[in-house]
């Protein structure tokens, strides 16, 4: 991750699309309004993509990203516990509200669903799935989400639940199943964000025939995926794109 001011230098060495994501405010927002006018100059002037990482924002700001982004990364929860016990904060109805409200405007969002986020335990992940089929069964044509994008919980040092363990691979795979057969037309991609080492080769081995898109796949997973007559696609941009 790179700071703001670092901008031209990565726009000088040819990168021409940028995940653009916070640091929150105590509140769960990312301060866009403080660096918006100089994202938009930006845009324009060198014809960059941008794919916005947003808490939720306020609903003013969507008119702003309505300008600037090219897709919109949305992290979504599936209940209010576990809100509370990861954020310390209830602003499930606000943050579900501002996602519809994105859809409503047009937007090109990619939900974000972090499986184990309360403690490494599989508790709200089922939920979130259970309002996105409602909601694509209500939009069957239009404002319809499709593509989720799933992160695994990694122990974090320094945080409340650094002793805590990431859900098991098995558990992982029995809730992307259940996601690809409740969802069948949704792209699934196994995101950037889930542990490394042995879990992470296990894990991404488990999911080649689950999942549509793996970041940052190990060598051998590849291998496989070649050995299984997958058609391989690569991309060197954030996954939302």
């Amino acid at each position: 991750m790179s700071k703001f001011p670092e901008m031209h230098s990565l726009i000088n060495q040819g990168i021409k699309s940028f995940l653009i994501s916070g640091g929150l405010l105590n509140d769960g927002k990312i301060p866009l309004r403080y660096f918006q006018d100089n994202l938009y100059t930006l845009k324009k002037t060198y014809d960059l993509k941008y794919n916005f990482h947003t808490g939720y924002i306020d609903y003013e700001d969507i008119s702003y990203l309505k300008k600037i982004a090219d897709v919109v990364s949305y992290d979504l929860i599936g209940d209010k516990e576990t809100m509370i016990n990861v954020y310390g904060h209830d602003f499930f109805d606000r943050s579900w509200d501002t996602f519809f409200k994105l859809l409503e405007k047009g937007l090109i969002v990619k939900p974000h669903i972090i499986i184990g986020l309360n403690m490494g335990q599989i508790s709200h992940e089922y939920k979130v799935i259970e309002r996105l089929s409602i909601l694509n069964i209500k939009n069957s044509n239009t404002n319809k989400v499709n593509e989720l994008i799933f992160l695994v919980f990694i122990p974090t040092k320094g945080t409340k639940f650094c002793n805590e363990q990431p859900p098991s691979v098995e558990e992982v795979k029995s809730f992307l199943a259940y996601v690809k057969n409740k969802l069948p037309n949704n792209k699934l991609t196994l995101g950037c964000m889930h542990p490394g080492g042995n879990y992470r080769v296990n894990l991404q081995e488990n999911l080649l025939e689950i999942v549509d898109k793996i970041v940052q796949p190990v060598n051998n997973v590849v291998k496989i995926a070649k050995d299984m007559d997958f058609n391989i696609e690569y991309s060197y941009e954030c996954c939302a794109f």
